[in-house]
């Protein structure tokens, strides 16, 4: 049985309390300590990346089936072959998310990504957050994202007629 916990309803922030769940006292958890049962549906919303020089060279680990249907990639793009940041399509939300690896990696700490953008003619409303993650508890070689958005048009849809 998990012993994490949260009553937290955004995805944001309950990735966040599972990180520093994870983390305790050290400065980053790492990798392994990660368990997708523990995050359970959130884990559909995350990636795992490890960062690379340059940045585009940067491979994906894991890329979660919800994140990769909202960033409209096909199911099993992830799985087709390693996947690095410069096999995203240019100004997707996956794309969105990873461009701001160098600020994790230079600050050291999570990084929120709060995007409007226009993608096929539609504006979707991202938010993420990029959590540093270490196996020898000093050097940052891996991150954890998790990332989630609202297609506007879509929710217009949604709203009950007036």
């Amino acid at each position: 049985m998990s012993g994490f916990v949260t009553n937290e309803r955004r995805l944001i922030l309950r990735v966040e309390d599972y990180w520093h769940y994870l983390r305790q006292d050290r400065a980053f958890p790492s990798t392994t300590d990660i368990d997708p049962v523990e995050l359970g549906d959130d884990w559909c919303d995350c990636f795992v990346m490890s960062p690379n020089e340059p940045p585009e060279d940067a491979t994906f680990l894991f890329v979660g089936p919800r994140l990769l249907e909202n960033a409209r990639l096909p199911e099993d793009w992830a799985r087709k072959s390693p996947r690095q940041v410069r096999d995203c399509p240019p100004g997707a939300m996956l794309a969105r998310c990873v461009q701001y690896v160098d600020q994790v990696l230079e600050q050291r700490i999570p990084v929120t990504v709060a995007e409007v953008f226009e993608e096929a003619g539609e504006e979707v409303k991202l938010r993420g957050t990029l959590f540093p993650l270490s196996s020898d508890g000093q050097q940052i070689d891996a991150i954890l994202g998790a990332a989630n958005c609202a297609r506007l048009e879509a929710l217009k849809l949604e709203l009950p007629a007036a």
